[in-house]
This record gives C-alpha cells, structure tokens and sequence, in this order.
C-alpha cells in the first residue's frame, strides 16, 4: 500500500512536456496492446473534426487496457510514482484548496501541501497547461506530481465536496437563501430553474451525493429543531446533514416540483417520479411524502435502471440452489414464490429473472404496484386500487391477454393467491412474492391465506427466501479470526473454520470508515420435488415441512451465509446480523 509519505518521498516535479518515447510503444512493450490495436486506436483519435482526443482516453473507452493498467504505464513512461487513492485518506480541507472547477476540469488531486510545494495527483501529467493552471491558483512555490486513476480522483473530490464532509457548503447555501426566502416563489424552484439557486443547489447537491454514495433511499425529515437528512448505504441509514427548519419547506417543495406533486398539498401523502442526472448517468427516482408532526417527511428511492438490471449468476446464489431456480424458470408453466422482508432484494431477483427467461417468442406481462424498473421488451402494467385496479381485477385482465409468463407484484389477498395458483396450471409461468420468513413459511402462507393445499401442491415449483448481506470494502479487506463467543452463537468453534479464509474491512475512505461496500444476496430455495408435494397434501403443517426440505437437503438462509463468510464473500458478524431468530 502506497501511504502519502511514501508519495510525498517519490514524488517528482511536474514535467514540463512529454518524453520522447510514446505511451502507445510503452503498452505495446508491456504486452498490454498489439500493434494493431495501437494503429487502430491512433486511426480514431484522428478521426472527427472536433478536438484531438488523447490515446489513453480512447484505449481505454474501446476496453483495450483497463484504467489501472494505463495509468501506471503513463507513470513508468514519465518517471513519476503511481499512487493508489483508495488506500490513502486525504483530509477533505486539503483537496479544497484548489477550487472544485479548476480540479475536475483538470482532474487533479491536491493530496498535500508544504512551504515548498504542492502535492496532486493527475490523471494525466502531460497535461502542462492544467498544471500550469494549479499552480496559478494555488500560488504554490512547485507542483510534485504522482500519477493516479482518473474514477479515483473524481471519487476523492466528490467526497471531498458532499455535503457530509464539507460544512461550509451547506452554511453557504443557508446564508444565500435569505430571511424573506422561507417559502420561495414557485419560478424560483420549478424543474427548469437556474442551478445556481441556492435551494435548487442544495437538492441537487443532496441527490448527486446519494448517487455517488451508491445510496438507495434518501430520508429528508422534517423535525422540530431541523431539516434531518439520511441515505441509506448497504442497507444501513447514516446521517449525512443538517439543516435550518426554515429550509424544509423550500427543499421539500423543490423534491415536488421536479417529481410532479403537489406543492400546495401537505396534509396528505403523495407519490411522484423524477429523473435525475449524474456525472452523465440518468437515474430514474420514486418520491414519496408523508405528513409528519414537524412538516413532511419525504423518502426518494433511487431505482435500477432497466439496462443495469443484474445476471442471475451475479445475485449470490449457491451452484446447486441457481440450477433449481433455472430449471423452474424453464418450464412453461408453474409458481414460482420469493419471499423476504421489504429491502431484501426481491425486486431484482424477480427482474433478474425475468430478464434471463426473456425472447422475441415470449409475451411477458407484469402487474406490479409500483412499476420500479422499466425494462424494455416487456407490458408493464400499474395497480391502482383507487379507480378499482387492484391485484385480482388486473391478473384476470392480464391473463386475457395471452401471456407466456406473468409477474405480480405481490401477493396480499386470497382471491390473488387463487388466480396465481390457477394461472399457473393453465399454462402460465407465474413469478411472485410472498411476506413470509422462511421458503418453507411461503407455502404455509398460501394455505393459511385459504388456497387449497392440493391446488398449492400441483402448482407450485419453486420457493425462495432471500435477505441481502453486505460484503467486506475490497479496497481494504484483510484476514481475521472472528470472536468465540461469536462463533459460539453460529453454533460454530474455530476448529470449524481452520479451512475459510475470512475476511473483515478495517474501514476507510472508499466505504466511509464502515469496513463494508456493496451486498450480496443469501438465499433459501426449495425445490417442490414429489416428496414436497406429498407432505402439502397429507399434513401441510410448517414443522412437517421444513423435516423434508431437511431431509432433501436443502440449505438455510443461515448456511448459505456462513457458505459466504467462509469464502470472505461476507462477515460473521454479518451473518448473526442477518439470520438472527
């Protein structure tokens, strides 16, 4: 690991031009590049009438070396050190002492400074003119210089400038919106507002933080002493701001412009849609208000796009437990059940699995309440119960319409469960989601919620339980040996994991100090094998079942996580978390 003192060691001048070999010959001595990739690539950055690109810019957008293999080229080309930033944590007060305009436009770092000179990293130190404008700014005696990745340093100075590191920011914005302003005129707030709009500023710095943050839902509450504000991260809320009570009205009115609500409207809940954009990715947002005793709470998910829709493979699921799920998504027709808690993830496994099963020669409708990812080449279609679309009224429509394949939403009422059940006996795939604990618990559900065991016995083919577990931050994973009494609670003793190799974040900038980033699915399916079937017809009892799904080995949610822990894929701490009771 590259620390800053060993940067701060190895750093050199900035050079004053580029050296005489090519990057392009460096890659192809390295035998990261052929020679016909480097021609072709030359041949493009010739093309066009506008500004000459620069050839590590176009090898890498054509895929032909990857960003990390390019940015230590270029520093072996010039004699400069490499630095990884992910291993560094550079002080939030440091990096803005460059102004944020002059950094991005020329995508430099500020990692340091002393009476003698300033330290950055540069994504591109051939750049004389960038660093010639660092200089200027930064009034620095020299410029030492160390080669980084470029999404590194964009990553830096978005932390460096969201509004949980820099205070000052939201001080600006407060003091810009004057007294008088507590409830701004609506053309001050409307979607096509001017950016520089100090409440549209802060709604728009709100939402890119949360993108960059790989957050899912936004929390902005409306409290007695202020305007709270939380995203949730790997599915764990964390306070990020504060801000003047006397803002919320203007921040929340701002959320429900763009969203298409109701401004004048506070006394009742209300839900919207909006599309925002960041750092050139649109991202499709579902808003929700709810009055509070302080004023509105409003919770903005942030949903998949339809193009970034996982491949079953990458979900989390075990070898043996993604073949049933397979071979149920095969047949032409039967029930397939996935159940969990809100937040486990379902929506993407049922997308997900949607998403592989799809072709040209299947009709495929969903019914689903909200519509959360648009995914072209299907009918998708929304519940309203109001006008009297509910769940039932829109699956008999929805079976008139000759479909091979059926989503629904969710299963609530009896009379949904029973058209589920007959559709899929009539030649339909049917996928759908139950609230139940346990696979084993989703049957029992279709009992309990009155559908005849016989009818649950013939149709259904496959059961899962999902819950999502956060992985250990790669950027700073290492090997340990979790506690005893830990162990002691996962039934399990050391002797026990002398074979894993576990792993444990240690924390830092990359995953904000927590030691984790990003989730992973664990999953418990149950195939409906003859023996299943038998059980559902002569004693349809939990525990009776749960006996069989044991006997033909099916593995808990709890295996399937210590399967995960064991390989470092996850924690044991996360583990306990998760399946506890």
């Amino acid at each position: 690991m590259t620390t800053l003192d060993e940067a701060r060691r190895s750093a050199a001048v900035a050079p004053a031009a580029a050296p005489r070999k090519r990057l392009g010959d460096v890659l192809v001595e390295k035998g990261l590049l052929t020679d016909a990739d480097l021609a072709l690539a030359l041949t493009r950055q010739g093309d066009g009438d506008g500004p000459r690109r620069r050839l590590g810019t176009i090898l890498v957008e054509e895929g032909l070396v990857s960003e990390a293999e390019l940015a230590r080229s270029l520093a072996e080309l010039l004699g400069l050190q490499h630095v990884d930033l992910s291993r560094l944590n550079v002080a939030p007060d440091v990096v803005r002492q460059l102004p944020r305009a002059v950094a991005e436009r020329c995508r430099v770092l500020v990692l340091d400074r002393t009476p003698e000179y300033l330290l950055i990293a540069a994504s591109d130190p051939t750049n004389v003119m960038a660093l010639d404008d660092v200089k200027l700014y930064t009034r620095a005696p020299e410029v030492h210089v160390v080669v980084a990745l470029d999404s590194q340093i964009r990553d830096h100075l978005a932390r460096a400038w969201s509004l949980s590191e820099d205070t000052s920011q939201v001080t600006r914005m407060v003091e810009e919106a004057t007294d008088e302003d507590e409830e701004p005129a609506v053309d001050m707030l409307a979607a096509g507002a001017a950016d520089d709009t100090p409440i549209v500023k802060l709604v728009n710095q709100i939402l890119s933080d949360a993108v960059r943050l790989r957050c899912s839902d936004i929390h902005l509450e409306s409290q007695r002493t202020g305007l709270r504000v939380r995203f949730r991260v790997d599915g764990l809320l964390r306070d990020v701001m504060s801000a003047p009570k006397r803002l919320a009205p203007a921040v929340i009115s701002r959320i429900k412009i763009i969203s298409g609500l109701d401004i004048s409207e506070r006394r009742i809940p209300q839900d919207g849609r909006t599309r925002v954009t960041v750092d050139g990715h649109a991202i499709d947002c579902r808003v929700s208000t709810l009055p509070a005793l302080h004023g509105e709470k409003v919770v903005i998910r942030l949903l998949t796009r339809g193009d970034d829709v996982p491949s079953l493979e990458s979900l989390g699921f075990e070898d043996d437990q993604l073949e049933v799920f397979r071979r149920a998504l095969s047949v032409p027709q039967g029930l397939v059940l996935i159940t969990g808690p809100t937040g486990s993830g379902k929506t993407n496994t049922l997308y997900a699995a949607i998403h592989a099963t799809m072709s040209p020669e299947k009709n495929i409708i969903t019914l689903e309440d909200p519509v959360e990812v648009q995914l072209p080449g299907i009918t998708q279609v929304q519940v309203h119960p109001k006008v009297g679309m509910t769940f039932s009224a829109g699956l008999r429509s929805v079976l008139r319409q000759d479909p091979d394949i059926v989503l629904i939403g969710e299963v609530r009422d009896t009379e949904t469960a029973e058209l589920a059940l007959k559709a899929s006996m009539t030649g339909h795939l049917v996928l759908t989601t139950l609230h139940t604990n346990s696979a084993v618990a989703a049957l029992t559900r279709l009992v309990d919620m009155g559908a005849a065991p016989f009818l649950v016995a013939s149709s259904l083919t496959c059961a899962i339980a999902q819950r999502l577990v956060r992985r250990p931050c790669d950027t700073c994973a290492e090997g340990y040996i979790p506690d005893e009494t830990l162990l002691t609670a996962l039934d399990l003793s050391i002797e026990d994991i002398l074979d894993a190799t576990p792993l444990k974040g240690a924390g830092c900038p990359e995953c904000g100090g927590t030691g984790y980033r990003g989730r992973t699915a664990i999953y418990e399916v149950l195939d409906i094998v003859p023996s299943v079937r038998k059980v559902l017809l002569t004693e349809a009892t939990e525990a009776a079942l749960e006996a069989e799904a044991a006997r033909i080995g099916m593995s808990s949610l709890r295996d399937s996580a210590l399967r995960k822990a064991m390989r470092g894929e996850t924690t044991f701490e996360e583990v306990l978390r998760v399946t506890a009771g």
